[in-house]
């Protein structure tokens, strides 16, 4: 993507924020386009490039995230160093960064991130020679930004799917050589899976980044899959006041995650915790169980839910789709994956429904961006965990 287009992506972003322009697909070459009938398109798809790690929830806190610091020192800072450059980008030489690291210095010692994620924190800052505060800030980064499509379905057999695109890294220095934004290519070194044991037994499995002690997407084994999205305007207020000591005790949403894999036993205590908890932002969790039926979008606020589609819920039949905007708000032009999705979703068909069919889908443009950092695909009923680094080769639009 030459410098010229980038100006037109920049300045188009701006003007449909700033005018709501109505949905409308990108222009070509960077069109919608469904995949699924590409016969050799999964064959490219390799999950070993995404490492397993376990972690004991039986350890001590500060030890058990050690491992994954020493084997991840030299890839965590380059994602700082990409937030460190956008900063510097937009207030030239004023020490910026250094004044956030003191915030985020101040809320760690001043005790507001909770345990045990204070001492996973810590234990990860001292295993990888990375600063505490440095660590404190990227495991609250991602209230502020990150874009994704999850969609729940089932198949013909009453199986039950889950899978999602995480998307991050927008507007976050564009990489000339590798044509791509520079924290979606830092986000890819540092993704990986999580093996969670409790009492010597798998309890959940899940995926994250290195550096990070919540988690994005996961399953409760034998019980129920959860992904997040965020919503397109995050509570920006709402972070500062934490930040800055007025709000104390609310939860991050990464770590919603994680506390409903270990607070939850079923489907249905999962979808009351997820709309209860109090939280920072709000956002859209994204749940599938492990019967036919068990699939919704609980759409929050910070303090409760507000909307539920459903699976057999009026026209979401087989299948629930969800990116970053509620039912009724018209995507912006520039960030339209809902409709594309749908439609890759409808002519895919409830029969045809497989572990290759859902990663086609979300192999499919614009589902599929230049900020897709990685896919995975989960299924209780059939026994599937899978992450896939993903890449968008050119012509691929960037958002």
């Amino acid at each position: 993507m030459g410098r010229p287009l980038l100006v037109f992506v920049f300045v188009a972003l701006l003007a449909a924020v700033a005018a709501k322009e109505a949905v409308k697909p990108p222009p070509a070459p960077y069109a919608p386009e469904c995949r699924i009938d590409e016969p050799d398109l999964f064959k490219e798809a390799d999950p070993s490039q995404v490492p397993w790690f376990t972690i004991d929830l039986d350890a001590p806190a500060k030890t058990r995230y050690a491992q994954i610091a020493r084997v991840y020192k030299d890839q965590i800072p380059p994602v700082l160093d990409v937030l460190r450059q956008m900063v510097a980008m937009i207030v030239g030489d004023l020490p910026l960064f250094e004044v956030l690291e003191s915030f985020f210095r101040d809320a760690f010692e001043g005790g507001r991130y909770p345990q045990p994620y204070r001492d996973e924190i810590q234990g990860i800052a001292d295993a990888s020679g990375v600063p505490v505060e440095q660590i404190a800030m990227m495991n609250v980064f991602y209230e502020l930004s990150r874009y994704c499509t999850s969609i729940v379905a089932e198949d013909a057999t009453g199986g039950m799917w889950h899978g999602r695109n995480l998307d991050f890294g927008q507007l976050f220095i564009w990489d000339v050589k590798d044509q791509s934004w520079g924290l979606t290519e830092a986000l890819k070194k540092v993704t990986i899976n999580l093996n969670f044991i409790k009492n010597g037994k798998l309890m959940y499995k899940g995926t994250t980044f290195a550096g990070h002690t919540g988690i994005i997407t996961g399953m409760r084994m034998g019980e129920f899959t959860l992904s997040m999205n965020a919503k397109m305007v995050p509570d920006i207020a709402q972070l500062m006041e934490w930040l800055t000591g007025d709000v104390k005790d609310v939860h991050f949403a990464m770590w919603v995650d994680r506390e409903t894999m270990e607070k939850a036993n079923n489907f249905e205590e999962a979808r009351a915790y997820l709309s209860t908890v109090e939280q920072m932002t709000g956002c859209y969790y994204i749940l599938g169980g492990n019967k036919p039926g068990q699939g919704s979008i609980i759409i929050r606020n910070a303090t409760a839910m507000y909307e539920e589609p459903k699976l057999h819920d009026g026209d979401n039949d087989w299948f629930v789709l969800q990116t970053n905007y509620d039912p009724e708000q018209e995507p912006l032009w520039v960030d339209d994956r809902r409709t594309g999705g749908n439609a890759c979703m409808n002519k895919l068909g409830k029969d045809r429904v497989s572990l290759e069919t859902l990663y086609k889908v979300l192999k499919s443009k614009t589902t599929l961006n230049k900020t897709t950092v990685h896919t995975v695909i989960m299924s209780i009923t059939h026994g599937i965990y899978q992450t896939y680094i993903q890449t968008c080769e050119n012509p691929c639009w960037p958002f």
